[in-house]
């Protein structure tokens, strides 16, 4: 494996916006670098914003290794500097590790990267790299920015809560938040995480009953109260109800966990966006021929249609009394529902209408290959379906979602929602939780 170093032109006339050259010879062991690139799982029109530092100036292979982690869709993406400067481009992943193409390759071989030719080797023409006139500190293990966070996550530990239930036979943990309103503690945690026979853990081994009062699935968020008064809780002040801006792209986050386990820093990296419906969207396993009328073309079997005798050849009239006349009203109508939704299909076999009503299950995934998805913890289960969310770059495992997000400041940004991918992971920001906790206490 060696570095792989290409060069394009631009050939429409500019100007052009261009960022500044760094060297990458002087790199430093935990020097602090920030990533903006395209990871496309997230399929945003603007890149991500990450951070991480040096912890390899140079491997056996020729590239720099830095934590900034990547995903297909960032190989080419610039890494900066703290002065700035590209000090490399994003290349691949080894396993856990991030390889990063070194821009002093594209100085020593600048002149020969303006020839129109694909090398079986390095170019015999060379250039002088250079040396950096800048002075290059060295940089120290941020022990001052973990001595922020760990100030952050004592100051707020207490308002945060592990909540145990019960899921398909299984007991599931999920963290809560607590949120004051009205001089009443609520619990605010992720509702598909959430299921029979809640109890809040307590400390010295004391569990208490807990009621979820009120779910919201667009936003997967549950209203919890607890049978017995709750101290503690953020404060509405707290809330930060402006939408990110690009001034606060890179600003530092903690994610507060429970006094069990170690609180995760991260940065803002993207603006407030919808995440579409993916992953989340309810699977039936039939699919039909682009033709009217609309019929059956193939069943999965063991799917939800294979179970319930769907055949090929049965023609579709409705679902949930929505008619079905085109091949675009069965994928949009069932875009509309969620795994674990119950929808009525009606199916027209033979000219008799058979009514069939079937439980949606998530839509089967494949085993994981790629280093990209088989990072520790993995991806939260519903982890897309959001109408408004943004990203940051801590490593959030699924089940310490629920949580709270807050600023070195003790601003209250949201609640980490899902571990969305190896990059990022999801918040729902503040502003909306204070509409869902209108909505849910009026109607709880």
């Amino acid at each position: 494996m060696l570095p792989d170093v290409a060069m394009m032109k631009m050939v429409s006339p500019g100007p052009w916006p261009y960022a500044e050259m760094g060297w990458s010879a002087t790199l430093k062991l935990n020097e602090p670098v920030i990533s903006i690139a395209y990871p496309e799982t997230l399929n945003q029109p603007l890149p991500l914003v990450r951070s991480g530092m040096i912890n390899n100036v140079l491997n056996e292979y020729g590239f720099f290794q830095s934590t900034c982690k990547m995903e297909p869709g960032d190989s080419g993406g610039p890494i900066f500097d703290y002065l700035g400067r590209v000090i490399g481009l994003h290349s691949a992943i080894n396993g856990d590790v991030d390889y990063e193409i070194p821009v002093d390759l594209y100085r020593k071989y600048w002149s020969a990267l303006q020839n129109k030719q694909t090398y079986a080797a390095l170019p015999e023409q060379e250039d002088t790299v250079g040396t950096d006139q800048e002075k290059i500190i060295t940089i120290p293990k941020p022990a001052d920015l973990n001595a922020i966070v760990i100030k952050t996550a004592k100051k707020h530990q207490k308002n945060v809560v592990e909540i145990n239930s019960s899921q398909a036979g299984k007991t599931i943990e999920i963290l809560g938040t607590l949120i004051k309103v009205n001089n009443v503690t609520y619990i605010v945690s992720k509702s598909s995480m959430v299921g029979t026979n809640p109890l809040l853990k307590l400390p010295k081994g004391r569990s208490i009953q807990i009621e979820v009062r009120y779910r919201d699935k667009s936003s997967d968020l549950a209203l919890l109260e607890a049978a017995e008064k709750l101290k503690g809780g953020i404060s509405q002040n707290a809330f930060v109800k402006d939408s990110i801006s690009e001034d606060t792209l890179g600003d530092f986050l903690t994610s507060v966990m429970s006094e069990d386990e170690p609180s995760v820093v991260g940065i803002i990296g993207t603006k407030n966006f919808m995440l579409n419906k993916v992953a989340s969207m309810g699977y039936l396993g039939a699919a039909v021929a682009y033709a009217s009328p609309v019929a059956i073309t193939v069943v999965q079997p063991g799917s939800p249609a294979g179970n319930a005798d769907f055949q090929v050849g049965d023609q579709l009239v409705s679902i949930n009394k929505m008619q079905i006349t085109k091949p675009e009203d069965y994928g949009n109508t069932l875009m509309k529902y969620w795994q674990g939704d119950t929808v009525k299909f009606e199916l027209l076999r033979k000219g008799t209408v058979f009514p069939k009503e079937i439980v949606l299950t998530g839509r089967p995934e494949r085993p994981a290959t790629h280093p990209a998805d088989l990072f520790k913890g993995g991806k939260s289960v519903r982890r897309d379906g959001f109408n408004t969310v943004f990203a940051h770059n801590a490593d959030v495992k699924p089940e310490q979602c629920g949580g709270p997000v807050m600023d070195m400041h003790g601003n209250f940004y949201g609640i980490n929602i899902a571990r969305f991918s190896r990059t990022s992971t999801v918040v729902i920001p503040a502003a909306n939780i204070e509409s869902f906790l209108k909505t849910a206490i009026q109607l709880k």
